[in-house]
């Protein structure tokens, strides 16, 4: 009986002492553990996308200013109407040493459409950096919240190997005196061994969601875990969910390349417009008059322009293309938001039904499996219950409490997720 108070006593205070040693790790140990917001800083630092993205923008920042300009002139110099008897520059009055200037001008105002074209792109790039942001930041935070899973599940579990290696001892001793059945010692052990195998697989799988989230944060990824659940805003209504969708990052990026398409539809319509180009020429020439005079040098100006007659197997075309392209980006654009949107319900569904289950676990579940295993313990003293009553109402109480573990990670999941198609920073 001694051993029966001896291990109520040890299970009852072990959640104390677990208490105890996460606020001792909490305290003492808090500069080296890795808390969630550390863990989001680190993998916006690391991350190479969003760089390459801003990197991308730079340069279309770049090319839009270079698109607004004229292009450059052009400059010509030869020679006009040479004489191919003597190749006697003074021998004709039409031969010419000539230099010029061209200067193009492109069609319609295609320069101005092309900058402003550029100038959506780059905006579209700078809100798919402000997305990736926030990719990142979710992607942390899950893999984050699969690691402190993981701790907890252990804590719990290693509370239950203790429990029952201290059962599994009763067990001996109770048998040795006759009141227990040969059946109950090895139920005992089957069930010591099964935590125990719980524990491995914890570990590995603790092992594997650190690697996971090692990908975005490096070797911090296997510093120590700080212990208490993180401290993350609850969402907002569904319905405000869903309405700020249209601002969200993603959408607004999307939005940027349905603009950029419908610009180029104006670029390709400038293909009807002719292009222009002067021509400025200085022709100088050699040689005499025939009353002795000197030869006068000769200026040319000159306007050329193509005639965009033929435009049903080109500019036609182009400009169907353009009009087909900017409906792909909307297309893509509404798909998007109408899958966001989707996953707006669903996680607000499931995050408002773990509310209600963690609501559940703790007013009710816990406690009552608590109460129920000291009431088997009282029941058991009296020779009113077995032992095999006794441990299923401690497999129970412990199964309880790995399952109200999971359930609160996978809350914060849920939660996080919405925060993320809210377009939330923190």
């Amino acid at each position: 009986m001694r051993c029966i108070h001896k291990f109520f006593r040890f299970t009852k205070m072990s959640g104390l002492m677990m208490a105890l040693i996460v606020t001792l790790l909490s305290t003492g140990a808090g500069a080296e553990s890795l808390s969630l917001a550390e863990a989001e800083s680190l993998a916006v630092l690391q991350d190479p996308s969003v760089e390459s993205v801003r990197s991308r923008q730079a340069a279309l920042n770049e090319l839009e200013v270079a698109a607004g300009q004229f292009p450059d002139p052009q400059l010509k110099f030869g020679m006009m109407s040479v004489p191919t008897d003597t190749f006697d520059l003074d021998q004709e009055a039409m031969t010419q040493m000539q230099v010029g200037v061209i200067q193009r001008f492109p069609r319609g105002q295609s320069r101005e459409l092309r900058a402003a074209q550029l100038n959506e792109r780059s905006k579209a790039l700078g809100d798919t950096a402000q997305d990736l942001l926030l990719r990142v930041r979710l992607a942390v935070r899950e893999n984050y919240l699969e690691v402190l899973k993981q701790v907890h599940l252990a804590a719990i579990n290693a509370d239950a190997v203790a429990a029952f290696s201290d059962l599994a001892d009763i067990t001996q001793d109770f048998y040795a005196t006759g009141r227990v059945q040969q059946q109950d010692v090895l139920r005992a052990a089957v069930e010591l061994a099964r935590v125990q195998e719980r524990s491995v697989r914890i570990t590995e799988e603790e092992q594997q969601a650190r690697g996971r989230l090692a990908a975005w944060i490096g070797d911090d990824a296997w510093r120590d875990i700080s212990p208490e659940w993180p401290v993350i805003h609850e969402p907002g209504a569904l319905q405000e969910t869903k309405k700020g969708l249209t601002d969200h990052p993603r959408i607004r990026a999307l939005h940027q390349e349905v603009i950029a398409a419908e610009k180029g539809i104006e670029l390709a319509e400038q293909n009807y417009k002719p292009e222009f180009a002067v021509d400025l020429t200085y022709g100088g020439r050699a040689g005499e008059n025939p009353d002795g005079s000197h030869r006068a040098d000769l200026l040319s100006l000159m306007v050329r322009m193509d005639l965009p007659l033929f435009t049903g197997n080109r500019q036609d075309r182009v400009v169907q293309a353009s009009i087909a392209n900017s409906s792909a980006a909307a297309f893509n654009r509404d798909d998007a938001y109408r899958r966001m949107s989707s996953e707006a319900e669903v996680h607000h569904a499931t995050w408002q039904r773990q509310q209600e289950r963690l609501d559940l676990y703790e007013a009710s579940l816990l406690p009552d499996a608590d109460f129920n295993a000291q009431a088997t313990f009282d029941a058991y003293q009296a020779a009113l219950e077995d032992l095999t009553t006794l441990m299923r109402a401690r497999i129970t109480e412990f199964d309880l409490q790995l399952e109200h573990a999971r359930l609160k990670a996978e809350s914060f999941k849920s939660q996080a997720r919405l925060l993320y198609l809210e377009g939330a920073s923190s």
